[in-house]
């Protein structure tokens, strides 16, 4: 790497936690167990084992947590499972179009991945099924990395300080370059800088000991900051260093209201922060400090060693659901490769056979279905079973993950039967008061890589209305010469509702294309149009806003939500024996937004399912002795 981005400030070098059950730093903060240890010393058997040939399991919602929880349950011997799919397609928000005649896709979902803190690492449940699934990565080009140039339009080219005596310049900040241009830049970086080298300073070596010593420390520091906004850590005053008297106090960013704007459109190396600041500063912290924003990656698909495109089983296959619905064939490329994989590719298990989900759809030995286009309408208690209803399919089950997003949780189902004993009021207005946001991607099919061909700079941040724009494509040591994609606006929250003010997404595509055209003609140092390097006449446009059956596209959390958010996250540990239960999928996380809290929750629902149906965990898991519980605890309450 030739220069440090300042959301990698906090990656440096994994350090080694002695407890092979807990990840390395960087990692989660909140409850460390490690699942790539747990699926790597079960791989050739599953988690654990079935005891009752009857047991029936509802997964509501099959994207990548329901669908993970579907594999890792059949391998443990689970035959008679049903998956209740409210959209066409599995993957939920890994979702990858491919481009026509080319490797990579119009990522509309999550599109940059972290790997804690590279891939490789064994950190992360992401980093395991991208090894076993053969999935490769290749660094993704995040404005201010070493990855790309990032071109910075500020106040119709007059600068982040609008200065009416220069010319109108979109400023350029070299990938090579270890500060970016402008004294304002500069402060603002340093400054992020600065917060993020004191913290991980400081809680690198606490983490590294983990289990209790670790959440004490971690306590004091949601003491500091649990009831504040990102834009109060904005401008909290920055500490000079670290005071041992205050554990896990870092002070805040410093900033004055001119750096704030700066930090809010462009950010710091990472883009900009703008969709972010009236969240609670908890969220930040996790997501960038604890390893959430370091060395993103795009992912590619499966593809050889040495850059062969190496698609799986059914690709380019006429596949059907169970009641005869069309089902996406599966491209394995992208981030869908995922979800994709985990469906499609044959499980390893002593329990079942070697076959995939989707081949388990038409076993005689096997009840697993999956219900496309069928939204699950009524969850009942009928404790010890629970009943899932929609208009095509329903039953009684001995256990029942609900994976679907809160807001569709409740909006669009009905719980009947489910008292305050199995069901608290605490959890129900956690689901009520979270906090969705929406986004929107318009993107072009590009006929040539813009950037290599001239001075438009790849990647570029702007407070017009397009707000980020991002080039990227696929290479391997097979593939160098693609032209790729051109994201020309990547909208999140007010942002992309304001693009819902354009009815017909194709005269919004051109707006946001000439508007760019437009920016670049303006920029004195570039003077050419990006429209000739576009196939203007294939737009792809996802409004998050508009798909009902996510009901946005990344869940969030205001300040002063700890309790708000714990109740809901120890939900399995604390009521799915009661009710049959269980959440999973990153709404139901502390870190939302990823998919890697996804894929843990919905490991942590098989292991819940596994204990509270008798089930036998694998001679190599000891679950009541390396399982961890989630404390009960809140800010209020702590003292030092």
């Amino acid at each position: 790497m030739s220069r440090k981005s300042t959301s990698e400030y906090s990656q440096s070098d994994s350090i080694e936690n002695k407890n092979e059950w807990e990840f390395n730093w960087p990692n989660t903060a909140d409850y460390n167990f490690n699942y790539y240890h747990l699926l790597d010393i079960t791989a050739k058997e599953g988690i654990g084992k079935n005891t009752d040939p009857n047991a029936r399991i509802a997964i509501v919602g099959a994207g990548v947590a329901g669908i993970a929880a579907a594999r890792e349950l059949f391998r443990c011997g689970f035959t008679k499972i049903d998956i209740y799919e409210a959209s066409e397609r599995i993957g939920g928000r890994l979702y990858s179009i491919p481009a026509e005649n080319q490797h990579v896709c119009f990522e509309y979902g999550a599109m940059r991945i972290p790997f804690f803190p590279k891939p490789g690492s064994k950190n992360s449940v992401t980093d395991y099924y991208c090894n076993y699934f053969n999935i490769t990565t290749q660094d993704f080009p995040n404005p201010g990395s070493h990855v790309a140039d990032t071109g910075i339009f500020m106040h119709e080219g007059r600068g982040p300080i609008p200065d009416m005596n220069r010319k109108p310049v979109m400023d350029i900040w070299k990938k090579e370059d270890q500060m970016p241009p402008l004294e304002i830049l500069q402060r603002v970086y340093k400054k992020w800088a600065h917060f993020a080298d004191i913290i991980q300073k400081e809680v690198a070596p606490i983490y590294a000991k983990g289990g209790q010593t670790w959440l004490d420390y971690w306590h004091h520091v949601v003491s500091h900051y649990w009831d504040k906004d990102f834009a109060d850590l904005v401008y909290e005053p920055a500490i000079d260093s670290y005071d041992p008297a205050k554990p896990g106090f870092f002070g805040g960013l410093g900033m004055d209201e001119e750096e704030a704007w700066v930090f809010y459109v462009i950010g710091a190396g990472d883009g900009g922060w703008g969709a972010f600041f009236y969240v609670g500063s908890l969220y930040p912290i996790r997501t960038l400090i604890f390893g959430y924003g370091t060395n993103h990656q795009v992912i590619q698909g499966r593809f050889t060693k040495d850059g062969q495109y190496n698609p799986g089983p059914n690709h380019e296959e006429a596949v059907v659901d169970s009641i005869g619905n069309s089902l996406p064939t599966p491209h394995y490329m992208g981030v869908q490769s995922i979800p994709e994989s985990l469906f499609f590719m044959p499980v390893e298990s002593a329990h079942v056979e070697n076959i995939s989900l989707y081949e388990a759809l038409s076993h005689p030995d096997y009840d697993i279905n999956l219900y496309l286009n069928t939204p699950a309408k009524v969850v009942m208690n009928a404790h010890p079973r629970v009943f899932i209803g929609s208009d095509v399919a329903g039953s009684y089950y001995d256990a029942a993950i609900m994976t679907s997003p809160t807001w569709a949780l409740q909006m669009s189902m009905d719980f009947v039967g489910f008292e305050p004993d199995v069901l608290p009021f605490s959890v129900v207005n956690s689901i009520k008061v979270s906090h969705w946001i929406t986004s929107c991607k318009v993107f072009y099919p590009l006929k040539e890589c813009y950037w290599e061909k001239t001075d438009i700079p790849q990647l570029m941040m702007t407070d017009s209305f397009i707000q980020g724009v991002y080039g990227y494509k696929v290479e391997t040591e097979s593939i160098k010469d693609e032209p790729g994609v051109l994201l020309v606006s990547y909208t999140w929250e007010d942002d992309a509702a304001k693009m819902l003010s354009i009815a017909d997404d194709q005269e919004l595509a051109k707006k946001c294309l000439y508007e760019l055209d437009r920016i670049l003609l303006k920029s004195s140092n570039v003077k050419r149009k990006i429209s000739p390097f576009v196939d203007m006449s294939k737009p792809m446009i996802i409004h998050w806003a508009k798909k009902p059956t996510y009901a946005g596209c990344s869940k969030l959390y205001r300040e002063r939500m700890w309790n708000e958010n714990y109740a809901l996250y120890t939900y399995n540990q604390n009521y799915s024996d009661k009710s049959s239960l269980y959440f999973a999928g990153d709404g139901y996380s502390l870190e939302s937004g990823w998919f890697e809290p996804a894929l843990r929750t919905a490991l942590d629902s098989v292991c819940k399912v596994l204990k509270n149906t008798n089930g036998e965990f694998s001679k190599n898991f000891d679950y009541d002795k390396v399982y961890p519980k989630i404390s009960d605890w809140s800010p209020e309450k702590y003292s030092s």
